[in-house]
């Protein structure tokens, strides 16, 4: 029953982890094919993410929920930065558990979908949880952390991986512990757009991940800026501010016009950014090269780096 082609026929509440927009615009095809399967979806989101949401999807009910209190210093100490949120997060997801059960009454829900959003299940209905990463690649007293992930994931009934047998997620992916999972494979709202364009643009910059990284990307990528090898910079509004540091002709694109975003990665040769698993999918569904970075720090993404160290 947990299949996501079974699911037939329902109301669903979904929410999506609000860290960058990389989840956000994966779960775009997860919602268009869970409507195709005439089920009623109801999307749980900030402001920011209905922004993007809205530029996809068409009558949905949108109803307002809670981004996770995430403080980014932007020094590179990702495991010190959310060792410091610890309990702020804990506690925001004992209070959205709370909610969930108050929301499945409200909205009569049959079924919750959380992209990797610990509290965003209920124990009234089942409750699925969306993951590239069934383990952090963590040493030493840090992988305490796999065993808190593996407790909370134990909660949902159903885990689908979104990966498959290309197992572009490399060791994140692999299940050694969980019952009730499934491969749903690579979801990229590439898919469900018209993409054959001529390849006519060099070189693409997408600027996702915690804002307070952005001046670090554009900083590394400030050569291919400088020459004019990066003809598109697509990114939050904050970011155009950080353009004005650098010696470019680059054209900025701001997320909140996302169908010129999507035209211009059609037309990408190259996407240049940070090394996100969302990122990792959208290339592989446009066909384009990528020269891409690990955020400082973000060990998930130092180590798909390491896997993929060229682009196919």
């Amino acid at each position: 029953m947990y299949r996501i082609e079974t699911i037939k026929n329902k109301r669903i509440g979904i929410s999506v982890l609000n860290w960058g927009l990389g989840h956000v615009t994966r779960c775009v095809p997860i919602i268009h094919k869970l409507r195709a399967q005439s089920n009623e979806v109801f999307v749980f989101c900030n402001q920011e993410q209905k922004l993007i949401f809205d530029q996809y999807l068409e009558e949905i009910t949108f109803i307002k929920h809670e981004g996770y209190p995430f403080s980014f210093k932007g020094k590179g100490n990702f495991k010190g930065d959310l060792f410091r949120s610890l309990i702020r997060l804990y506690t925001f997801a004992k209070r959205e558990q709370k909610l969930c059960n108050q929301n499945v009454e409200r909205y009569n829900l049959d079924l919750l979908i959380s992209d990797q959003r610990y509290g965003f299940y209920s124990d009234k209905i089942p409750s699925i949880f969306i993951t590239h990463q069934l383990k952090f690649p963590l040493k030493g007293a840090y992988r305490i952390f796999n065993l808190v992930n593996r407790l909370q994931i134990s909660k949902f009934k159903g885990i689908w991986i979104m990966d498959d047998e290309e197992n572009l997620a490399g060791g994140l992916s692999k299940n050694n512990y969980f019952k009730n999972t499934f491969l749903i494979g690579h979801y990229s709202r590439f898919d469900l757009l018209k993409t054959n364009h001529k390849k006519s643009i060099k070189s693409v910059l997408v600027v996702n991940g915690p804002s307070s990284y952005s001046k670090y990307l554009l900083s590394h990528f400030s050569k291919q800026l400088n020459n004019n090898q990066i003809q598109y910079i697509i990114g939050g509004p904050h970011v155009r501010k950080e353009m004005n540091c650098h010696n470019t002709e680059a054209v900025f694109i701001p997320n909140t016009d996302m169908e010129k975003a999507d035209e211009v990665m059609g037309k990408a040769q190259e996407i240049c950014g940070y090394f996100g698993y969302s990122t990792l999918m959208d290339c592989k569904a446009l066909s384009c090269s990528f020269n891409l970075i690990p955020t400082p720090g973000q060990l998930e993404q130092i180590y798909l780096s390491k896997l993929h160290k060229k682009s196919p």
